[in-house]
């Protein structure tokens, strides 16, 4: 008997040890815009509609209540380089601020850049210091180093509660100059790993440039290329957000009622990785629903490895 108990004993003391070296189950949330073809947004559609493709696996689809939690939003806006030629256009940007924010429970943070970036007002329900902090915005240098500012971004989330979505809107140049993390591949890593979704207004010229979606043989070698080529562009796709170029001023307002309204009418899909190996995810999402299509979709995510750090 007391063999028997020492059996027990042992087998109890166990099994904490056991837990521990079980795989954690993670949970991927995918954000898609969905339209008809007359090209408005497709409504009361189900998960059964859905289909997401993990490294070309398909996974089971589930699909959380549309437009059901708060969100984080950060204003990350490029002061530096040839920014203050734009500053006429997104000056009122204040004003624009609630088609996007429409909760009590909604944060909004601000953070500019020139070399290096300026976190100018943390993650805050109250908008009246947001309104006061856009009013007060000082210019920058002939830095635009929007690598380490959307890196410095990512970090203002820690503060943020864990059940709101996660926006970044950028108003900025298409390109990187100067960041000290010159390397797109950690910048990938880190927003994806926040589940970031990025949303991009550029002042930057027109290009005859075509980035592709975000698949290939090597999908993280192909989306940082794209973000070698135009980096607003690339994240906005990769994370499943909108990418649009302004000349003016009603350029810059009819963009943002569009991203608010994808913002709030987007579908919120997730599912658990049949395979969770580490390193970077290529998705392709699709609907089976006849005369629609994906127009936005989360298209990579990453899963660090055993005792990788979530965040560096």
């Amino acid at each position: 008997m007391r063999a028997a108990l020492s059996l027990v004993g042992t087998f109890i003391l166990t099994l904490p040890i056991c837990a521990q070296t079980l795989p954690q189950t993670r949970t991927i949330p995918v954000p898609a815009l969905v339209e008809v073809k007359s090209g408005e947004i497709a409504y009361d559609l189900s998960a059964n509609d859905f289909t997401i493709k993990d490294q070309g696996i398909e996974q089971k689809v589930k699909l959380d209540e549309a437009d059901s939690a708060p969100h984080s939003l950060i204003l990350v806006i490029q002061t530096g380089r040839n920014a203050s030629l734009q500053r006429d256009k997104i000056d009122h940007l204040d004003s624009l601020l609630d088609t996007i924010v429409t909760s009590p429970a909604d944060q909004i943070g601000v953070l500019t850049f020139d070399s290096r970036p300026h976190v100018l007002q943390k993650l805050t329900a109250d908008s009246n210091a947001v309104s006061h902090t856009l009013g007060n915005i000082p210019s920058g240098d002939q830095g635009a180093a929007m690598f380490d500012a959307l890196n410095a971004a990512v970090a203002m989330f820690s503060q943020a509660p864990a059940e709101n979505r996660r926006v970044i809107l950028l108003i900025s140049g298409e390109h990187d100059h100067g960041s000290l993390a010159s390397s797109t591949a950690p910048l990938i890593r880190s927003i994806s790993l926040a589940n970031v979704t990025v949303y991009s207004l550029t002042f930057g010229a027109p290009k005859r440039e075509f980035l592709g979606k975000l698949w290939s043989m090597n999908p993280l070698a192909m989306t940082a290329g794209a973000m070698s080529r135009n980096a607003a562009e690339a994240l906005a796709q990769l994370t499943g957000g909108d990418f649009y170029r302004f000349g003016s001023e009603k350029n810059f307002d009819d963009h943002i009622g569009e991203m608010a309204n994808h913002i709030h009418n987007s579908y919120w899909l997730s599912f658990q990785p049949d395979d969770p190996a580490p390193g970077f995810h290529s998705l392709q999402v699709g609907v089976r629903r006849a005369r629609t299509t994906i127009v936005a979709a989360r298209s990579g995510y990453w899963i660090p490895a055993a005792g990788e750090a979530e965040s560096q």
